[in-house]
């Protein structure tokens, strides 16, 4: 009997231990989505004004974000005044400088007669005139043609004068537009609309992994609201890298629901990621994304987000 006992013992400790499954954490992604982020402006923080609720359909044309935008209205309106005060300046200098010339053109024709006045009393014989007069005539030629060089010059300065002004004038206008233009398209932004029919997701914030929701404040460029398409759905999941010689390419898999508990649906793995980066909250190791497709290609009435355990049999088989 004891003899018996020992060879029972014997058998069983030489049976192969039964390997555990792979347990995989993950969520149902889309491969396409519609991304909203925080706009570009002038300060490093938006705050959300508005947010259309989680789970909310949402069709094209619909506004979906709306974010405070007190602060970029009011830099319109300053703009907006800034560009008519511009706009009456370069009316003010034009008239001014169309004066300017005007009065230097005035100058000059009068200039020109007097030289020509002044060439022709210079033509006078001298025996027809006095010693005196004939040299006052001479003198008087001089100067008219000094007064129509010096006039010629000061008219052609004017001219230039005119030309750079009214260049400067329309530099400081376009300048004044493009700013009034980009404050514009910053006012624009700060109302975000789907492209797109879904539903409305919520995007968890880098840092704290919370909601990120109505009333938040983030900085410019992080992401806020997603609009999935519910046409290509997969599973997203991460792998322990200590884990990574357990999986392959084409394995089978079997996925669980959290929300579903009694749903089971087999899966293939399609991609391995090649980099292991750690994952708040998870501890020290490093984690690597894997794609799992699903073999059911009928509607499974399910919904990016929701959590799944995927089981990866030894044997590779769900």
């Amino acid at each position: 009997m004891r003899l018996a006992l020992c060879s029972l013992l014997l058998a069983l400790l030489s049976l192969p231990a039964l390997a555990e499954p792979l347990l995989l954490s993950g969520e149902v992604a889309a491969r396409d989505s519609q991304m909203f982020v925080a706009p570009e402006t002038d300060e490093w923080i938006v705050q959300i004004a508005w947010m259309v609720e989680e789970g909310t359909r949402v069709e094209p044309g619909d506004a979906v974000v709306q974010y405070d935008s007190a602060s970029v209205a009011a830099n319109l309106e300053q703009l907006e005044e800034g560009l008519r005060k511009v706009r009456a300046e370069s009316r003010r200098n034009d008239l001014i400088q169309d004066l300017e010339l005007r009065e230097a053109q005035h100058l000059y024709d009068v200039a020109v007669l007097n030289l020509k006045k002044a060439k022709f009393d210079a033509g006078i014989p001298s025996e027809l005139l006095s010693e005196l007069q004939y040299e006052q005539y001479q003198l008087a030629l001089t100067q008219a043609i000094n007064d129509e060089v010096e006039t010629r010059k000061a008219l052609a300065v004017k001219k230039e004068d005119v030309v750079a002004e009214k260049q400067r004038s329309q530099v400081e206008i376009a300048g004044a537009k493009n700013e009034l233009r980009r404050v514009q398209l910053m006012l624009d932004s700060m109302t975000q609309y789907s492209a797109r029919s879904g539903t409305a997701m919520y995007v968890d914030h880098p840092w704290t992994r919370n909601k990120i929701r109505q009333g938040d404040s983030v900085e410019r460029g992080f992401s806020v609201l997603e609009i999935p398409s519910t046409d290509d759905l997969h599973v997203r999941a991460w792998l322990n890298e200590v884990d990574i010689a357990q999986v392959h390419e084409a394995q089978q898999v079997s996925i669980g629901f959290d929300a579903r508990p009694t749903l089971q649906v087999a899966g293939v793995i399609e991609r391995i990621g090649k980099q292991a980066e750690p994952k708040n909250h998870w501890g020290d190791s490093g984690y690597i994304d894997v794609d799992i497709r699903f073999d059911n290609k009928k509607s499974l009435g399910l919904l990016p987000g929701m959590s799944v355990l995927v089981e990866v049999s030894p044997e590779g088989s769900p």
